[in-house]
């Protein structure tokens, strides 16, 4: 198992796992190339990438935006390894403060950030193009 950043020849196999799991299409070129704000990681397992992570770290402040894992390997604990490291580099790179956004039907989601320090900070209504709610979620860095 490996975790490293994300780059551009990695982008049609991450696209392809988000376009399987959300039905939406996300362009992560920005994740892999320009890393000074975004922020992507993966998580290979045997040469094959298994998750995927992209955010933001701006200044103190970081967001995250996607955690997703193909099916065949979760509760293996590797999202729960990718949000940490997601924590642990945005430490490093000064933030303070973490937030994210998840669906509020999404209880393994929610489990797996509250795991890792997130509280839940409030709701957003009608927050995705379905209209579910949003659980705004925040934690603190350092």
């Amino acid at each position: 198992m490996l975790i490293r950043l994300m780059t551009v020849e990695d982008i049609p196999e991450v696209s392809l796992l988000h376009e399987n799991l959300f039905s939406q299409a996300f362009n992560f070129i920005d994740y892999a190339v320009q890393q000074d704000f975004y922020y992507g990681i993966v998580i290979e397992v045997d040469c094959t990438i298994v998750g995927y992570l992209v955010g933001q770290i701006i200044f103190e402040m970081a967001d995250l935006f996607y955690v997703a894992i193909d099916p065949r390997y979760r509760s293996l604990g590797y999202g729960k390894l990718l949000v940490e490291r997601f924590i642990l580099d945005a430490s490093e790179n000064g933030g303070e403060n973490m937030t994210l956004e998840v669906r509020r039907s999404n209880y393994v989601a929610i489990h797996l950030y509250e795991q890792c320090g997130f509280l839940s900070a409030g709701i957003r209504k009608n927050y995705y193009a379905d209209s579910e709610d949003a659980v705004l979620m925040t934690r603190k860095i350092n």
